[in-house]
């Protein structure tokens, strides 16, 4: 019932006051009366005007403010997109404190789509392995979350799994909500994992890293096959090996000019993606060696689809109780076999085969033209070349037909104040402008499916695609073959030193 809350007479007001007191008191009465009859089920009414539910189970009143947090299921876009409006998100995004310039640059282009298209601030903090503890903190501390999104691979998102502490992870399907979220192929295996971890339809995926080549193009000659003979102390190279069976040959042909990185060292990422690689397309040969899943007949879509599965096999047995490092080595005898063939005619150091110690530090050797080709990763080199010349002088980049990359995701905390701000923004990097700025920007591969864009979207990608990557022709789908979902999980804590006792050390 509604009160009325009046100052309190210091004094007797005239003969009048009693008689006025009960007048308001029964106008008051009759107020509430007419008040409650009016709301709908007859239900009460709080002094903030709004109709709360009956006793008995009645409606609630019709227009009643909904949250996605309560009831997503429920909710329109329009009605997600209302709850957001105006909100601000806490978004832990790797290079977006200046880890990285041009992928800076890119989440800059991101915050400001989302104040001019939604109306939602974005505040951005670093990844780092304190910022990731604290992205479970919070929710194990039962607090509300400091950081509401992430974006990651299977390695940083799968403690936050196992943790408890994301959103979604009860089965609401948070990501088939989002409107975009029809442009992604729910059958493809990295939609549906991140590693070996299910994304159960709350992980958003974002985009694909891949996988590259760089080289030197001054000492690269186009016009003749890598395996054709070359003139006596030239030092030029002929071609470019596109897997890794021709890796194994061209470096026969051409010793000293490729090595990769040093799993152990600062650039380890790279030379784990390379090494992992392997692990996927190569197999044993039954003779204690190795050999490629894939026939040499079989086409560009046959290789993907072997290294995939042979990928998923991995993934399955690496979740599996007899899995372990010790295990792990005995399994992929043929990956240490097919590293210890190529050591001798790796560029050599002072002490043996020479493993870079990050992407910059190959880059030095290729500008100095030590080496001739090595691997590396769109996201470290690509947008460099593109941007400064002076960087790569006579560098470019091309794609091994069967090179392996990895998705990556975005995910939400459970204990987020701002999800349906979260909602929007995920739905935002899979808009096709957005998805193809990522490969513009970073090299790195859209991950939406062509197939399902009308064709004005799709030109995007095509127009886009048309200078990547640098010094080769690539076509869209070219790219997103390029990366499958074989991000390692569990096996990527085992491979670094594996290859360092089984490699390295032998």
């Amino acid at each position: 019932m509604l009160k009325l809350t009046r100052k309190p007479a210091s004094a007797p007001r005239g003969k009048h006051s009693a008689r006025l007191t009960a007048l308001l008191l029964a106008l008051t009465l009759a107020l509430a009366l007419a008040l409650t009859a009016c709301a709908p089920g007859g239900a009460d009414v709080t002094p903030g005007g709004a109709a709360t539910e009956a006793p008995g189970g009645a409606e609630p009143t019709p227009g009643a403010v909904k949250s996605v947090d309560s009831d997503l299921a429920d909710m329109t876009w329009d009605e997600i997109l209302e709850e957001a409006d105006g909100d601000t998100v806490t978004f832990c995004a790797w290079g977006s404190g200046g880890a990285d310039a041009m992928v800076q640059q890119y989440w800059e282009y991101i915050k400001t789509r989302a104040k001019d298209d939604y109306n939602i601030t974005i505040e951005y903090v670093e990844d780092t392995a304190e910022n990731e503890q604290r992205f479970v903190a919070d929710y194990e501390n039962g607090i509300g979350a400091t950081i509401d999104m992430f974006w990651g691979a299977s390695g940083s998102i799968a403690p936050m799994g196992a943790s408890g502490a994301l959103w979604g992870d009860d089965g609401n399907g948070w990501v088939r909500a989002l409107p975009n979220s029809a442009n992604l192929d729910w059958n493809a295996a990295d939609v549906l994992y991140n590693g070996t971890m299910p994304t159960d339809g709350y992980q958003a995926q974002f985009m694909k890293v891949t996988p590259a080549m760089v080289y030197a193009a001054d000492k690269y000659d186009a016009a003749l096959a890598w395996d054709e003979t070359r003139a006596e102390g030239s030092s030029t190279v002929y071609g470019l090996p596109h897997d890794l069976t021709e890796l194994s040959e061209w470096v026969k042909k051409y010793p000293g000019k490729f090595t990769y990185l040093d799993l152990l060292g600062s650039g380890g990422f790279h030379g784990k993606q390379f090494v992992t690689s392997a692990l996927y397309e190569l197999t044993d040969d039954g003779d204690g060696g190795w050999k490629a899943v894939y026939d040499e007949a079989d086409g560009a879509a046959a290789r993907s689809e072997k290294i995939q599965k042979n990928a998923e096999e991995w993934n399955a047995w690496a979740v599996g109780s007899e899995a372990g490092e010790d295990a792990f080595i005995e399994k992929a005898g043929y990956v240490w076999a097919y590293f210890n063939e190529l050591e001798p005619d790796l560029f050599q150091g002072d002490s043996g085969a020479y493993y870079g110690a990050d992407a910059y530090d190959m880059i030095s050797h290729v500008n100095a033209g030590d080496i001739a080709v090595s691997f590396t990763t769109c996201v470290s080199i690509y947008p460099k070349t593109q941007s400064d010349p002076s960087y790569l002088p006579q560098g470019q980049l091309y794609l091994m037909e069967t090179s392996v990359g990895y998705p990556d995701f975005v995910v939400v905390s459970k204990n987020s104040r701002h999800k349906a701000a979260a909602m929007v923004l995920c739905n935002l990097l899979l808009e096709p402008e957005v998805n193809a700025e990522v490969t513009a920007v970073t090299g790195n591969a859209y991950n939406l499916d062509l197939t399902k864009l009308d064709p004005g979207d799709k030109a995007i990608f095509e127009d886009m695609m048309a200078g990547f990557p640098k010094g080769t022709t690539a076509s869209p789908e070219q790219l997103a073959t390029s990366a499958h979902n074989v991000s390692s999980g569990s096996i990527a804590g085992w491979i670094g030193t594996a290859w360092d006792s089984q490699v390295v050390k032998k």
